[in-house]
């Protein structure tokens, strides 16, 4: 071989191992996350359960006799007590009637006093047979007769009283009233006129609420508990009002009824609340909410849980630092973060930070400065 063919192969080898391979890449380094270890805390819950607010008491004002309506003795809207007049009946009539019957009552007198006086002196005649004892008999029964028929007289007194009171319609509680629903100069009356107006009472105030046979359950539980430290005790509630401001007076549960409706499955629950402002009316919507401590709960925070097509899960990093899926099943919000049901344990390092980067089924590197849990 010639020199100058040598030198061209050395030169051509020199070049080719001098290229760089054009297929060679250099892996990137795995992505950084932070985890924190779950653990099972014990958290409170609030329980809420809509419902309405009712009034203790609430009275239909209506007419118990028959007239014309004189005069409307209130202010629409304002506090009334118990006994105060609110609407006034002619009592005319009744006033009449009730004379009528104390002239019967004064003539019913009159003819026991005359029926007594023949009895008792037909009883001495009696006696030394100057009449018969058919007559006196019939002197005897004459003076019951007119017992009786006084008797019936004092009733009508009586009656015919009670009716003239029935012209003063006075509020039976302590409340405040409504607008007036019929007009003075109106007939009302049984059979011809319904209510007259409406009294409710304010304080305190009644809530009432449904609860499912699962929160049933808790609330028995916590009942029980209270019972056993105190035998009066009852479950102390709040109330979140339509506003979503909490109510500043707090409630207690003082009546549930005696079974769960089969239609709905659920049981009527009864709250009692202060309302020394006249904050709460009657009709309000809300939602009532009792403490329940969870213990052993897995809490995590809101910002960790993502969603697909299967549901909500969370990524974890187990042993070998890879990134797995774990499907949950979210609980109750509580201050912590969200309660998982199902699908988390204690232990699990979950990532809480740099989630975005983080992909299932690969490598990670754990961060092990500590960052707080939110993205």
């Amino acid at each position: 071989m010639h020199m100058r063919e040598i030198a061209f192969l050395t030169l051509g080898a020199l070049l080719l191992a001098g290229c760089p391979k054009r297929n060679e890449f250099a892996e990137p380094p795995p992505p950084s996350v932070t985890v924190a270890t779950v653990a099972a805390q014990a958290v409170t819950v609030f329980e809420s359960m809509p419902g309405q607010t009712a009034a203790v008491q609430e009275v239909e004002i209506v007419a118990r006799v028959q007239g014309f309506l004189l005069s409307k003795d209130f202010e629409a809207g304002e506090q009334v007590k118990k006994d105060e007049l609110l609407f006034t009946i002619d009592p005319a009539e009744y006033q009449a009637n009730l004379e009528s019957a104390k002239g019967k009552l004064s003539s019913a007198s009159a003819q026991r006093d005359l029926a007594d006086t023949t009895f008792k002196r037909n009883k001495e005649l009696f006696a030394t047979q100057a009449i018969s004892e058919l007559e006196m008999l019939q002197s005897e029964a004459d003076l019951d007769l007119a017992k009786g028929e006084m008797e019936q007289a004092k009733a009508s007194v009586q009656r015919a009283e009670l009716d003239i009171s029935y012209t003063k319609i006075k509020s039976p509680i302590d409340g405040q009233v409504s607008r007036e629903f019929i007009t003075p100069g109106n007939l009302v009356g049984p059979g011809v006129s319904d209510s007259l107006a409406r009294v409710v009472s304010l304080d305190p105030m009644y809530f009432y609420f449904n609860l499912d046979e699962r929160t049933f359950l808790k609330y028995q539980q916590l009942d029980r508990a209270l019972k056993s430290k105190q035998k009066d005790a009852r479950l102390k509630v709040s109330l979140q009002l339509a506003d979503a401001t909490i109510y500043n007076g707090e409630g207690e549960i003082d009546y549930a009824d005696n079974q769960i409706d089969p239609q709905t499955g659920t049981i009527e629950i009864r709250a009692i609340f202060p309302n020394p402002n006249r904050l709460l009316y009657p009709g309000l919507f809300g939602n009532v909410r009792f403490a329940n401590v969870v213990k052993d709960a897995i809490v995590v925070p809101e910002t960790v849980i993502q969603k697909d097509l299967a549901g909500d899960f969370v990524l974890v990093v187990n042993g070998e630092n890879i990134v797995e899926t774990r499907y949950v099943k979210k609980g109750a919000r509580v201050a912590e973060g969200v309660i998982l049901n199902e699908g988390l344990e204690a232990g699990a390092q979950l990532i809480v930070n740099g989630i975005q980067r983080a992909r299932p089924g690969a490598p990670v590197k754990i961060d092990s400065q500590p960052v707080p849990p939110a993205e």
